[in-house]
């Protein structure tokens, strides 16, 4: 009979757990003992400084107590076919899937319950007899901009996690016992799986960095996904665990429908027998899964993730995913904490500011972060979703959003570059850009138009861009007006892409420099090179991170040259504007395949299912 193996997490601990184990792994245990720094049976079984309830302390200990408890049930050799934690009790899975070993996992724990101690001081209540998607409807009408719901444990069974004074304001609570729920306070300091979590995650996805994942040799069910982990290259499932919703309830729904019966709680308490037992009576429907693909000769297809730059801003950009969809509003409140915390100004506050809605969106010192951080979050909302991308693709700016995706930069640093860049640039503001709907050619066969601008880019053959000083443009606008040219001035107010940038390059470069580039995990194709190219990669490291704002944007060529079959290929617009959608349906006709996220004129909801209904299915 199959069976799995489910691993409890915070909230299972009691003192005397463990009680039996220790003696049997004296090996392990000192191994542990050397790790924390304190003796860890001591911990479980009597707990004599009364500090087993503390975060610190509590992951640990759960973690060395399940792992003992699986180690000391499978000491006969059978092994469990599939393994599952709730949310600390997965790292127990992963050692049971063979990720890591007893000690590195123990570390990895204990660093996290550091830092989870260390958050801000945040709450969280369990919500009971309301299923999650009254308890969402609850909280969007609501006034507060801090909770989450952070587990869904069964069909009536939430807990709602944020900030101390939000979770214990009395409208939210009222808000739910008048719908019939129970509302109950947790014996918890901070707000775990929830978007108060980002910084945390971040130190984290540091400090996981340093260590190696095994290939995993069981199947992990992951609270991120609610799916399985990949067998390899599985880091970030670990990290988005820290910030995103435990989906527990749907992942024992979704093992039941690939017929799992059998499941056994391989630690302290019976927190999850309890859970599963109801989850067996009324498990959540999920849509049936779609049969395994059948192997032929024909290449899938690939899914390339497309970034856009300066020009394509507006403010109120994804104003409805932000303030409708979770994964959407976590990813942006985290770019804008982050921007915070780099010494900018409140991020979100400047996109969504309601007295400038309508006015035009051009100052580089918030721009160039909210387009970088705009793309980044629709790359996270999607990945939520369980859309990835195959190849990423960046034009001007947005290259440096496919570089992060890539795995060849940062978040973090890709920011605070693209923050010291705006500020170099703000220096900078008497210049600009136009679009020019017209062939190319145009540009050289009238230097009594063109000869005092720069061409700075080629989107395709009925679209180009120019730069030069904003007087000069205004001249130039004029002139093709008269000849019935039509040409729009980008909301910019830098000349990029042109020599106007030249004596920036010292500064820009010393910012490039402290930037650390590794080798890109996804083919990153480049429109400042027209061809696919490695940041990482000696030949880029020095110049490429210029190059981005300075050389001519060649994306016609880029087209041509890297997707001579582009039946085999669909294009995600993750521009803030759409732009790429355009270029496609005008400039290259319908084998070039794609949709976009958002665009300028709203309804990013609806936009944004269009784009899934539009992907292949494969």
């Amino acid at each position: 009979m199959k069976s799995v193996y489910v691993f409890p997490g915070q909230g299972s601990q009691h003192k005397g757990m463990g009680e039996g184990l220790f003696e049997k792994f004296p090996e392990l245990v000192a191994q542990a003992d050397a790790c924390l720094g304190y003796s860890i049976e001591e911990l479980c079984l009597r707990d004599p400084d009364k500090v087993l309830a503390r975060t610190e302390y509590t992951q640990p200990a759960l973690y060395v107590v399940n792992a003992l408890t699986y180690l000391d049930r499978t000491a006969g050799g059978e092994l469990p076919d599939v393994v599952a934690g709730h949310s600390l009790g997965e790292y127990c899975a992963l050692f049971a899937a063979g990720a890591f070993d007893f000690l590195t996992g123990l570390q990895l724990v204990r660093r996290r319950g550091e830092l989870m101690s260390r958050a801000p001081k945040g709450a969280m209540a369990a919500v009971v007899r309301l299923d999650q998607r009254r308890v969402d409807e609850i909280l969007k009408g609501l006034p507060f901009r801090n909770l989450d719901i952070a587990n869904i444990n069964s069909r009536e069974q939430c807990i709602v996690s944020g900030e101390y004074d939000e979770v214990f304001a009395p409208e939210l609570r009222t808000a739910f016992t008048d719908a019939g729920a129970a509302f109950i306070p947790l014996n918890v300091s901070a707000a775990f799986h929830s978007r108060c979590m980002t910084e945390v995650e971040e130190e984290f996805a540091r400090y996981l960095a340093g260590f190696e994942l095994r290939e995993l040799t069981i199947p992990v069910v992951a609270n991120y996904t609610a799916r399985y982990y990949p067998q390899q290259g599985y880091a970030e499932y670990l990290t988005r665990q820290i910030s995103s919703p435990v989906k527990w309830y749907e992942s024992l729904s979704w093992l039941i429908g690939q017929g799992y019966r059998t499941f056994h709680e391989i630690g302290p308490g019976r927190v999850l027998t309890k859970l599963t037992d109801q989850i067996l009576k009324d498990p959540l429907p999920l849509p049936e899964e779609p049969p395994a693909p059948v192997v032929s000769a024909r290449p899938r297809t690939e899914l390339v993730f497309m970034y856009g730059g300066q020009g394509t801003q507006y403010h109120q950009m994804g104003r409805e995913l932000y303030d409708t969809h979770p994964a959407f509003r976590r990813a942006l409140d985290r770019c804008s904490a982050a921007h915070r915390a780099a010494g900018g100004a409140p991020l979100v506050d400047a996109i969504y500011d309601d007295a400038r809605k309508g006015k035009e969106y051009d100052s580089v010192l918030t721009t160039h972060a909210a387009l970088y951080s705009i793309g980044y979050s629709l790359t996270e909302t999607l990945r939520e979703e369980g859309v990835r991308p195959d190849a990423v693709l960046g034009h001007s700016l947005g290259e440096y959003i496919a570089a992060t995706v890539a795995g060849s930069m940062d978040f973090e640093d890709g920011l605070r570059l693209v923050m010291r860049q705006a500020r170099l640039l703000a220096e900078h503001g008497d210049g600009g850009m136009l679009s020019v709907l017209a062939a190319p050619s145009l540009f050289a066969d009238r230097p009594d138009l063109f000869g005092a601008v720069t061409l700075a880019g080629v989107n395709y053959d009925g679209n180009f861009l120019v730069s030069g000083a904003a007087d000069r443009l205004a001249e130039l606008r004029a002139g093709l007006d008269r000849e019935g040219v039509i040409a729009v001035r980008l909301p910019v107010r830098q000349a990029f892409h042109s020599p106007h940038l030249d004596t920036l390059r010292p500064d820009v470069m010393d910012a490039a420099r402290a930037v650390p580039l590794r080798s890109a995990r996804l083919p990153l194709y480049s429109a400042t090179h027209a061809a696919t190219v490695d940041p990482g990669a000696p030949e880029h490291r020095e110049r490429y991170l210029w190059d981005v704002v300075r050389e001519r944007i060649r994306f016609d060529e880029l087209m041509a040259s890297a997707f001579p079959e582009p039946e085999r290929h669909f294009f995600v617009d993750l521009s803030a504007s759409g732009s790429f959608a355009n270029f496609l349906k005008h400039g290259y006709g319908p084998s070039h395949r794609g949709a976009p996220a958002i665009n300028q004129f709203g309804n990013n909801t609806a936009s944004l299912r269009r784009l899934r209904e539009a992907l292949p299915r494969e």
